[in-house]
């Protein structure tokens, strides 16, 4: 998780609140970074063995509104990226983000336009 943010010097102010917790093979990221735009980016990872199993990424602007969300929760079966989705605008649409990384590029476009 740290080497992706250390790969957008450009895009990222600093971390404001930071988490890692192991218990066995199962460890949790959690994760509040701040954009150079002033929005905020929480993250949060469970990894199984080495694995990422669980991601949830969610871009939020400065009253808090979510302005993208990535993550790969099994309620959304519609989708045909499902479980990986996006909570874009007012809806559901399909993502091609499935880590940090690719979370990271998309908004550097975003906030890059």
């Amino acid at each position: 998780m740290l080497q992706a943010l250390n790969d957008h010097p450009s895009l990222i102010l600093g971390v404001d609140s930071y988490l890692h917790r192991r218990h066995g093979d199962i460890e949790q990221y959690k994760a509040v970074i701040i954009l150079v735009d002033g929005t905020r980016l929480h993250l949060n990872e469970v990894w199984v063995r080495g694995q990422l199993r669980k991601y949830a990424y969610y871009h939020l602007g400065p009253t808090g509104q979510i302005l993208h969300g990535w993550d790969n929760a099994p309620h959304h079966p519609e989708i045909p990226t499902y479980p990986h989705h996006c909570h874009c605008g007012d809806g559901i649409e399909p993502s091609d983000v499935r880590s940090l990384a690719d979370a990271l590029e998309r908004l550097e476009t975003f906030i890059s336009k």
